[in-house]
């Protein structure tokens, strides 16, 4: 059986999930797909269901594909999903999911990874975030969850820049660079959006396409982050000349999410790698969003992929080197010093935990 992929669907309340969810639902390219959602009332599905599992609650829908409302037991829910597909006729080909809008994707992402009867059937594609144009700014400026679902996002839309002007959303643009500069923001068209547009992006890990793509998108990241950097600092001042009235116009947003990049030519020792790994989670826990990275780890003639949420990390063996191994990691999170996490990895990792516990103990 090969690994199901997941589509991860977010954003805050009013976003346009669910508009959007109904429309990739009318063309899922014939995939049997799994929709899972927060109430069935919200979705716009076919009455006519036949009960697949009733202790789960999970659906048949008249196209071949199923339902099944978003529980907190994330595994048990898994589960039952596997159950249905081992009983059908048809095999599971794909997951999305649409989560609340007051709710964090990474949980999700984190029961996936850490969770080894599960990660040997799925695979998480792709953590998407829709951002309301009209209300965004609002909406980062004074919900937390809004931020968060904009941190740990593999790719940004944005939604209904029909309803505002074009100096609105290129200042949302702005915030929303400041906050998770690493991945790309698009508008998205709720009228003419295709099922590929959103699906299949395979942007979380490259667990599907292959490693070899990691690199393409570490390189991607960090010329992000350094392009938003050059423009924010260029223009922090401009728009406040132009600053209208109502929500979201004066939208001198200070959020406490900070990006990082550490690059390095010399090959790191793997007990170094893992002490900085230990640290950096024992250090900043929870408040690590998101972080990636290519390694050159000493004796290993591969490149080594990181992939981290929150406190939950994996390392895998990637393509074989090509010209000078270079290490690359990219890291978002809540209040993350640059140069204290890069001296802690290039500088004085070598240290015990013990020994930062101390030291952090009386600051």
């Amino acid at each position: 059986m090969s690994l199901i992929p997941i589509t991860v669907l977010t954003g805050f309340l009013g976003s346009g999930k669910t508009t959007l969810l109904n429309k990739l639902m009318k063309d899922t390219r014939d995939e049997n797909v799994v929709i899972i959602v927060n109430e069935y009332g919200d979705v716009g599905i076919d009455h006519q269901l036949v009960l697949t599992n009733e202790q789960e609650k999970i659906f048949q829908m008249n196209n071949g594909c199923m339902c099944c409302v978003l529980r907190e037991d994330l595994i048990d829910m898994f589960l039952a999903i596997l159950q249905v597909a081992e009983k059908g006729s048809a095999p599971i080909d794909r997951i999305i999911i649409e989560t609340s809008g007051l709710a964090e994707p990474s949980p999700i992402a984190q029961t996936i990874i850490r969770t080894p009867l599960l990660n040997e059937h799925f695979v998480v594609d792709s953590l998407i975030t829709l951002v309301d144009a009209k209300n965004g700014l609002y909406q980062l400026e004074n919900y937390n969850e809004a931020v968060e679902q904009v941190g740990f996002a593999d790719k940004i839309f944005l939604t209904k820049t029909d309803l505002t002007d074009t100096r609105e959303v290129n200042r949302l643009k702005k915030v929303l660079n400041k906050i998770n500069s690493l991945v790309d923001t698009d508008v998205l068209n709720m009228n003419t959006v295709t099922y590929e547009d959103i699906v299949g992006l395979d942007l979380f890990d490259r667990s599907i396409s292959g490693a070899k793509n990691v690199n393409v998108d570490i390189d991607h990241m960090i010329n992000n982050h350094t392009i938003n950097n050059h423009q924010q600092s260029g223009h922090h001042d401009h728009d406040r000349h132009h600053e209208g009235h109502g929500h979201g116009s004066h939208h001198h947003i200070h959020t406490d999410v900070d990006t990082c990049v550490i690059t390095s030519n010399s090959p790191l020792p793997e007990e170094q790698v893992g002490s900085w790994l230990r640290l950096l989670i024992f250090q900043y826990g929870m408040d690590l969003m998101r972080y990636k990275g290519i390694l050159s780890i000493e004796g290993q003639p591969c490149q080594i992929v990181l992939q981290g949420v929150n406190m939950v990390y994996k390392l895998e063996e990637g393509q074989a080197w090509k010209g000078s191994p270079e290490t690359k990691i990219v890291l978002i999170g809540k209040n993350l010093p640059q140069k204290e996490i890069t001296d802690m990895l290039l500088v004085d990792s070598k240290k015990s935990i013990s020994d930062h516990q101390l030291r952090n103990s009386y600051e």
